[in-house]
């Protein structure tokens, strides 16, 4: 086979005056300069290709025009645009032991091969040959400093391409890299926005960095590019994106530790600077993980870190290939701008951690704050509510005191004379009795007034009036007694009392409440005593849960009379007991309507009542919750079924 390898003009950004002079053919030059326009305004590239093939083959007449891209790796190229469509081809093929293609890579001469007629054998051209091509020319799309991809012509005729065939297929190579290298300049430009522009809308990490990777990927086909984040303690790299590498082979890195001989990106790493293993086959820094590597298919890797402002290293960015190969100035910069990206995006991530955290912090610290407000709050409330029940309770002690001794006195005058005036009484009956036996016969007008006084009637019934008289007395001492012993404004230590004791005076207190009330009848009162030793209690305060917990027992049983009427019996139940060897329990129970599930968890907040207005302060089981829990270390539960009643149960220490 003979090639063709004339002396022509090193490669342009695009044809020059010179290459038009030498197109004689009018129509070359216009169709030469309508693709340098349109190469300028079309931004798909592969828009461009498609005129270009379609304009190569009606400029020269031909049948067959293909476009090749060079892939990343420039061992392999790839089918961008062709004419006629060639749907069986391979759209891909490797031209690492193709020495045609190859040198191209190493000179600036855009001619590769020309097949002329005669009989020459077409099987060592370097591309697959289309069917009956019988001629054809291969040119190279030459950038400044590297081949970017072929332009192939073929026809199905023996032809002998003219040299203004090969300045007019030169001027559409240029016009070609011209393209491609522009392209390549906006496409970075491009992805630098879009992955800044992600940063700056605070998108999550994995996210930038899958965009970072899948925009130079398609800049630079046939590359794998991945990212590494180093772990906090500066020992191994995580994964963070490698959105087309082979999984199996990703995940075998993930938790590469760092150092020397640690692959390319272990060892960038570790080192702090680029290392571009072109080959790994040979490559002693990839001695450890060789084999797997080359299982995957992945013959090449250039990593280089990235660093924080303070030169800490965050990760690693990565470009793979399937062959050896060398990087060019673009992949140097293609790696350092990714570098620089993936490092802006880890510092904002990082940034917006600590900004999260110091955010988490700050609400977690008001959250703390306002719980210890609420808290202090509830406090003072219920410190408050305590100090105006104790003020009540000290007013109504000292009411009772005042009252228990302005009664005494009167009742000790009476109680102490009733025993002289019944001797008194005495007496006279009997000196009467004793007249009348001396002088029987009483004159008309003295029988008349005995009989007008019923003396002997009023001889019976004196003994029993004075009796009377005994017991209100005694009456009235217990009476004052209870309320003292309910008051015990001289105990405010903890004493052992029992507890028996203050219930019943609780109950005496209540009295009024538990009869007949007209409009409601008696309750029954059940007391199921259990046989419980002096339990050690501020008394004054456990007199006013007791009372609490009975005057609510008592309005619950009202408010079902109110609602059933006389098919409804109340009754109300104490019931004593020891729960352990050293802690007692009082129940009180009744057969009310019951608290409401939804109501059952609120009753021993303050402030909350379920009486209306006017009835009801909400302090009342509040503050005996508080007493039973916080004074006594005990415990204060409520049970309740709905129409059957409610229970209260205390348990404190002995």
């Amino acid at each position: 086979m003979s090639f063709a390898n004339p002396a022509i003009h090193s490669p342009l950004m695009a044809p020059d005056r010179a290459t038009y002079s030498c197109l004689s053919d009018r129509n070359a030059q216009m169709v030469i300069t309508a693709l340098s326009q349109w190469a300028l305004l079309e931004n798909q590239l592969d828009r461009l290709f498609e005129r270009a093939v379609q304009a190569v083959t009606e400029v020269l007449k031909i049948s067959y025009s293909s476009i090749w891209r060079v892939l990343s790796d420039r061992q392999s190229l790839r089918r961008v645009a062709t004419i006629p469509a060639a749907a069986n081809e391979p759209m891909e093929v490797t031209v690492a032991n193709v020495p045609l293609v190859q040198s191209l890579f190493s000179v600036e001469s855009q001619l590769l091969a020309a097949n002329v007629p005669l009989g020459h054998d077409l099987q060592n051209f370097p591309l697959p040959l289309p069917a009956n091509s019988q001629s054809g020319l291969l040119l190279g799309v030459v950038g400044r400093d590297q081949l970017l991809g072929l332009l192939e012509v073929h026809h199905e005729q023996p032809r002998s391409f003219s040299e203004d065939d090969v300045y007019f297929l030169q001027a559409v190579t240029n016009v070609l890299a011209g393209a491609i290298e522009r392209r390549r300049s906006e496409a970075l430009i491009d992805t630098q926005s879009r992955v800044l522009g992600s940063i700056a809308k605070g998108s999550k990490l994995q996210f930038v960095f899958n965009q970072l990777c899948e925009l130079l990927e398609q800049e630079l086909p046939g590359a794998y590019c991945s990212i590494l984040v180093l772990d906090p303690e500066q020992k191994c790299l995580r994964a963070g994106a490698a959105p087309s590498l082979p999984s199996e082979f990703a995940r075998g890195v993930d938790g590469l530790m760092i150092g020397e001989c640690a692959g390319s990106c272990g060892t960038a790493a570790y080192r702090g600077e680029p290392v571009f293993a072109t080959d790994i086959a040979t490559n002693p820094l990839w001695s450890p993980f060789r084999d797997f590597a080359l299982s995957h298919g992945i013959r090449a890797c250039w990593s280089s870190p990235f660093l924080a402002a303070n030169g800490e290293v965050l990760g690693t960015f990565a470009l793979s290939h399937r062959f050896p190969c060398q990087p060019t100035a673009y992949h140097r910069e293609v790696i350092n701008t990714a570098a620089s990206l993936a490092s802006i995006a880890m510092e904002a991530h990082r940034r917006a951690e600590a900004l999260q955290a110091a955010n988490l912090s700050l609400e977690q610290k008001v959250e703390e704050r306002t719980a210890k407000l609420q808290e202090t709050l509830q406090r003072l409330r219920q410190t408050q509510a305590q100090l105006i029940q104790a003020e009540k309770m000290s007013s109504l002690g000292q009411m009772v005191a005042g009252i228990a001794h302005e009664i005494n006195n009167p009742t000790a005058f009476i109680a102490g004379n009733l025993y002289h005036v019944e001797t008194y009484v005495q007496s006279l009956v009997s000196i009467i009795q004793a007249y009348q036996a001396e002088y029987p016969n009483l004159s008309p007008a003295m029988r008349d007034r005995l009989e007008d006084l019923d003396f002997d009637f009023l001889i019976a019934d004196l003994p029993q009036v004075l009796g009377s008289l005994q017991s209100g007395c005694q009456r009235i001492t217990n009476i004052v007694l209870g309320l003292r012993n309910f008051s015990r404004l001289d105990e405010s230590s903890m004493k052992a009392v029992d507890l028996h004791e203050g219930l019943d005076n609780t109950l005496m207190i209540l009295n009024h409440r538990l009869i007949d009330q007209g409009n409601r009848p008696a309750i029954q009162v059940t007391k199921d005593y259990g046989d419980l030793p002096p339990v050690t209690c501020h008394a004054n305060q456990l007199n006013q849960v007791l009372m609490n917990l009975l005057s609510n027992a008592i309005d619950a049983l009202g408010d079902r009379w109110a609602q059933e009427g006389a098919g409804f019996a109340p009754q109300l139940r104490i019931i004593t007991r020891l729960s352990q060897p050293d802690r007692v329990q009082i129940a009180i129970q009744d057969n009310g309507l019951g608290i409401p599930e939804a109501l059952r968890s609120k009753i021993f907040e303050p402030f909350y009542t379920t009486k209306p207005i006017g009835q009801g302060t909400g302090l009342g089981l509040a503050i005996s919750y508080q007493i039973v829990q916080e004074q006594h270390q005990g415990s204060l539960r409520c049970h309740s079924t709905a129409q059957e009643g409610t229970t209260f149960t205390i348990e404190i220490p002995i």
